[in-house]
């Protein structure tokens, strides 16, 4: 992605409050997702909006080869980077200070953090506008985007998220 970000995809509108949004809210509310999903992100540095992302739309039947998932991870790279790691790390770092009377503050840079989590995911729904629903099973397309994700960030071909992939699949059924 280039330095015009989000307007290359979805020209200069993206739609913040859609489907994905919904469905990530669902799923990643669950205490256990959430563990599995930043367990992940410690781990190999995987992105939890692309892992959601992986298994929304394999639950929706859509299964992503090698190419899509590098495609759509260099569609969110540079806002990930830029943006919402720099504000995850202001807020872990203001976390361990514990400086007296600067726990409002960061729980604004929180907020400000989840809604740019929300314009990544704003950005890959549009992106996801350019794939429909497949015929493949919903379990086995949530698996093996999840599989390739995880491949491609850590070289390992191993599964990592079970506990995303039922959620996603009682989410969308």
């Amino acid at each position: 992605m280039n330095a015009q970000g989000a307007s290359d995809i979805a020209g200069d509108t993206l739609q913040y409050d859609n489907e994905f949004w919904r469905f990530s809210l669902a799923v990643y509310g669950r205490a256990v997702v959430a563990e599995e999903c930043l367990a992940l992100q410690q781990a190999i540095g995987a992105d939890v909006n692309i892992l959601l992302f992986c298994s929304w739309m394999g639950a929706r039947g859509i299964a992503l080869n090698r190419d899509d998932i590098e495609s759509i991870m260099s569609h969110v790279v540079v806002w990930q980077d830029h943006v919402v790691g720099p504000l995850r790390t202001i807020r872990q770092n203001m976390k361990s200070l514990q400086v007296g009377g600067s726990e409002n503050f960061r729980m604004r840079i929180k907020a400000i953090e989840l809604e740019a989590e929300q314009i990544e995911q704003a950005i890959l729904f549009a992106y996801s506008q350019r794939f429909h629903s497949g015929p493949k099973n919903a379990r086995d397309a949530a698996t093996e985007n999840i599989k390739r994700y995880v491949e491609i960030k850590s070289g390992q071909k191993t599964f990592a998220a079970p506990l995303l992939v039922e959620a996603a699949l009682q989410r969308c059924s």
